[in-house]
């Protein structure tokens, strides 16, 4: 027998459960080839724009190369420091993006981020041909553009201070460097070899002294052998350092990240990680920063994600590169696999060259998909009259008993016919929003994680045929316990 909304959100809090972080709906795990033909780039974008009063563009680029493979990372990346691909790769990436004129022009164009992967490696002359691409596009953009972001590692920042002005120079307004931790044998267990603990200090010093109006950090929460000293120990040394945006995430270890290879990988169900997220969260409140999001912690007036944001608001983003995804209120797409490979980066820059990108796979959003895409992703401040257009109404008998529930739990705030999460809500927000997930996506999304178990010799013989706890809150697990 199933239990209330008000009932799962008690049990959920009540075990620990700590499902992945939502920043996507639906997951790229959801995603299936599109049929052949039926959309066209230019089709999706015309279809979005009928949604939008005041039609607004983030543009994502992205740049898969790394040099070394991070444990927990399930990104599309690939393992490559040729520049004769970097080269090649940037002009592909170009020619996509001019490609793309038409889509970029019929919109004003809020941000910019280049992830990866690890943009970082390509080199001054990479990026100048990348923003003198945009300059063709929207030549205004530094106008328009409230951020300008790239991802960046320690030691890009650390050891090369003068490609990283470069970057300041030509635009850029915030960086992304993944630290992890602080203390050195955790740093060891997520993969980052030469990263230690000192790189990150002076990375840090140095994006204050280049005068970087936004440096984005973040800790993770769960590596094995963390102790609740080690954590404090990198969140007070974090705190001190006083980076203007800190994100703080659970450990999540998919079937499809590095760590997978141990034959080990399962969703965290630990009460006590919810502990130094709460010992996180009054640090960082007591040295000035600010909560923007479930994760993320801003210096008022100078940090934070803004990306992030409007994507979670419904401003449409469009990916390109080999493995971005878009998002729009029509289709969530991308013109390759989900599954990364050197071979696909070669056809991605054959297709790029000869304007031959097409939407290949993703998800087609139903009005009802997308009004579930809004309450996933954006419960931290959302005016459900914007969904009325989309048939909240319709569906209101099946979203409201679970917006009670959370109010009765004290995880929103309903102000009229406004959402906000509390505090509270901002701590257990990954729950609420699971429980918004369609059963369509919950099933996809199963089935991709499943298949990929079936593919892991060793995850078979040391979890099991059907593991749990490796997609979501795993309903299955409960009911059998019941």
């Amino acid at each position: 027998m199933t239990s209330s909304p008000h009932q799962q959100l008690a049990d959920h809090i009540d075990q620990g459960v700590i499902p992945p972080y939502q920043y996507s709906y639906p997951p790229r795990s959801t995603y299936r080839p599109l049929p052949e033909g039926k959309w066209t780039v230019s089709d999706v974008w015309a279809a979005d724009l009928a949604n939008h009063q005041v039609p607004e563009l983030n543009l994502y680029l992205h740049v898969p190369f790394c040099d070394r493979k991070c444990g927990f990372c399930n990104l599309y990346t690939v393992i490559s420091t040729d520049e004769d691909v970097y080269d090649a790769y940037t002009d592909a990436l170009c020619t996509q993006i001019r490609d793309h004129a038409e889509v970029i022009r019929a919109r004003r164009l809020r941000t910019i981020y280049i992830g990866g992967g690890t943009p970082a490696l390509l080199k001054p002359r990479h990026f100048e041909q990348i923003f003198a691409t945009i300059g063709e596009v929207y030549p205004n953009w530094r106008s328009t553009a409230e951020e300008v972001a790239v991802e960046a590692t320690p030691s890009s920042i650390a050891d090369a201070p003068e490609e990283f002005k470069a970057l300041i120079d030509m635009g850029l307004t915030r960086a992304n460097v993944g630290i992890q931790s602080l203390v050195p044998r955790e740093i060891r267990e997520a993969g980052r070899g030469g990263e230690d603990e000192d790189v990150i200090r002076r990375a840090v010093r140095t994006a204050h002294e280049l005068g970087l109006p936004d440096l984005s950090t973040d800790l993770i929460m769960g590596f094995a052998g963390q102790t609740p000293e080690t954590w404090r120990q990198s969140v007070d040394e974090l705190a001190a350092l006083r980076p203007t945006t800190i994100s703080t995430y659970f450990l999540t270890v998919r079937p499809d990240a590095w760590f997978s290879k141990t034959g080990a990988y399962q969703y965290m169900w630990q009460p006590e990680l919810y502990e130094r997220y709460d010992y996180a969260r009054r640090v960082f409140l007591d040295h000035g920063y600010v909560q923007e999001g479930s994760v993320r912690y801003k210096k008022p007036g100078r940090g934070g994600y803004a990306q992030k944001v409007l994507t979670f608001h419904g401003v449409p983003l469009l990916g390109l590169g080999v493995g971005a995804r878009s998002y729009t209120s029509v289709l969530d797409y991308m013109c390759g696999s989900v599954k990364p490979s050197t071979a696909e980066v070669a056809e991605y820059i054959r297709k790029a060259r000869n304007h031959e990108l097409v939407p290949v796979t993703g998800f087609e959003l139903t009005d009802e998909e997308l009004v579930r895409k809004r309450l996933v992703l954006d419960t931290f401040d959302l005016d459900l009259s914007e969904l009325d257009r989309f048939g909240y109404q319709r569906h209101a008998a099946e979203f409201e008993p679970v917006l009670e529930a959370a109010r009765s739990h004290g995880l929103v705030h309903r102000l009229g016919s406004r959402v906000q999460l509390t505090p509270k809500g901002f701590k257990y927000r990954d729950i609420l929003s699971w429980m918004f997930y369609s059963s369509t996506v919950k099933e996809l999304d199963r089935e991709y994680y499943e298949n990929l178990h079936a593919a892991n010799a060793r995850a078979r013989r040391n979890m099991g045929a059907t593991p749990v706890r490796i997609t979501g809150v795993d309903l299955r697990e409960r009911e059998g316990a019941a």
